[in-house]
């Protein structure tokens, strides 16, 4: 028992790493119950809409997340600053900072709506999606007006998770969330019993997509934290510029990262056809609890590298970050072959044989998840310390080069060419360039000169708030 007293001194002693652990389990439950609702409604769904509409459901229901970039960064920039206001204890400054990205949120989202229905007007989305029937493609014109509207009144409402997770306290947005899941699960299970539309189904969904967020913010500025309500009246001109300078480098990585992960997809829809969409969207799901580990940690870690780096704490990020890195990387390589040896006879036992993906396409995605741990370790240093330009930079590169190889390698090899052209992009422009700037952050090469004089006595005192 003696690695059990370890580890609960170890707790006691760095109440920042104990906040990483209750997020991370957090993270565990919901991602347990998500798993358990798909593992009951991904059959279901196939089955009740058949491959092909299936097909557009996953491209909808994905390719929609790639709105979140109309919010020209703030919420990612609000994490780095409401954590700010943590480390120095600063009330006043987290409530204008969280009012202050609410607000700018509102006019994006109004500004928004009335130019996105236009373009919706004017798309023609039975090619988008590769359908001639006139019916079908009114049905994904709807759907897309559907998802995609929710999906941008949502946008105001992801802000309090940004501001429990500036507080380490990611494990109560986890639990917030949770409603979500369920709130789809009841979604589905209505469509099917109601024998309803594709339609009908996007409209419930991304509706109940709506109920966890609402939650959240009801209960953050009526509940647990009152004093930050974002009030009209404590938005503040200075903290628009911050909000602005630091958001379009956020928006720029956003609309890149989701480009190189999302546009597979529809490549594959508007190439192939929707049909192949089904056991591409399979393996890639399956694959990504490859990284399962580590989406749970990032939220947590974020945050925390955040605060103790503002505080020159530099001896507590360095230990953190290699020892992440070391087994998220493990965990990521003993997964992944797991599921590249068990992984098609799973999927076929689960939903038949119509979805199993062929053997290449498997390891290919193994590959690919991998790469993309990699990749996120990199990625969630440099976010949480501000170096965001060699981020932005390195994530431009990347998705001009994903979407070209894609495009051009689908002709060739099909969809086993999409994801090759997703990993050699990350490759290239990616890792290497990112790795250069991780070790001169882990250097302190960006800390003031007396500051680096202090870190190492500075990172023996917890975080004790």
């Amino acid at each position: 028992m003696h690695w059990y007293k370890r580890f609960r001194q170890r707790l006691t002693n760095d109440p920042r790493f104990s906040r990483v652990l209750h997020g991370g389990f957090s993270g565990v439950l919901g991602r347990g119950l998500t798993l358990l609702i798909n593992v009951i409604t991904l059959p279901l769904t196939l089955r009740y809409l058949g491959g092909f509409e299936y097909g557009i459901w996953v491209t909808v229901s994905t390719s929609v997340v790639m709105f979140s970039v109309l919010d020209l960064g703030i919420a990612n920039t609000l994490n780095n600053f409401i954590a700010e206001a943590y480390a120095e204890d600063d009330r006043e400054k987290a409530q204008r900072y969280f009012a202050t990205a609410f607000w700018i949120t509102i006019a994006i989202v109004a500004a928004l709506l009335p130019v996105a229905y236009l373009v919706w007007h004017l798309i023609d989305w039975g090619a988008v999606f590769h359908v001639t029937n006139p019916v079908m493609r009114h049905s994904c014109a709807e759907c897309v007006a559907f998802a995609g509207g929710c999906f941008l009144l949502s946008l105001p409402l992801t802000l309090a998770g940004r501001v429990m997770s500036g507080y380490q306290q990611v494990h109560l947005a986890n639990y917030f969330s949770m409603i979500n899941s369920v709130s789809g699960l009841a979604a589905i299970l209505s469509t099917v019993l109601l024998h309803g539309s594709l339609v009908t189904l996007m409209a419930l969904y991304s509706s109940a997509m709506l109920v966890g967020p609402l939650s959240l913010n009801l209960w953050l500025c009526f509940w647990q934290r009152p004093w930050i309500k974002p009030l009209p009246s404590k938005v503040t001109q200075g903290i628009i510029r911050r909000l602005f300078g630091q958001g379009v480098l956020f928006f720029i990585m956003q609309m890149t990262t989701l480009i190189a992960l999302n546009s597979d997809n529809l490549v594959i829809t508007h190439y192939i056809g929707a049909s192949a969409v089904t056991p591409y969207s399979v393996a890639w799901k399956l694959t990504q609890y490859a990284t399962l580990f580590q989406g749970l940690l990032i939220p947590s870690l974020w945050p925390a590298f955040t605060e103790a780096y503002h505080k020159r704490q530099l001896d507590w990020v360095n230990k953190t970050y290699r020892s992440v890195r070391r087994k998220t990387l493990t965990g990521a390589a003993v997964a992944g072959l797991l599921i590249g040896l068990c992984g098609p006879f799973a999927i076929r036992l689960w939903l038949g044989a119509a979805t199993v993906p062929g053997r290449e396409l498997v390891w290919l995605m193994v590959l690919f998840a991998f790469v993309m741990s990699a990749t996120n370790n990199q990625a969630l240093l440099l976010t949480a310390t501000g170096r965001l330009r060699i981020e932005a930079t390195a994530a431009v590169l990347a998705a001009i080069v994903n979407l070209a190889l894609s495009i051009y390698l689908v002709k060739v090899m099909g969809v086993e060419g999409v994801i090759l052209g997703t990993i050699v992009s990350f490759l290239s422009v990616m890792i290497i360039p990112q790795a250069w700037e991780v070790r001169r952050v882990l250097a302190g090469r960006y800390l003031p000169a007396a500051s680096i004089k202090e870190t190492t006595s500075l990172s023996q005192a917890p975080a004790n708030r």
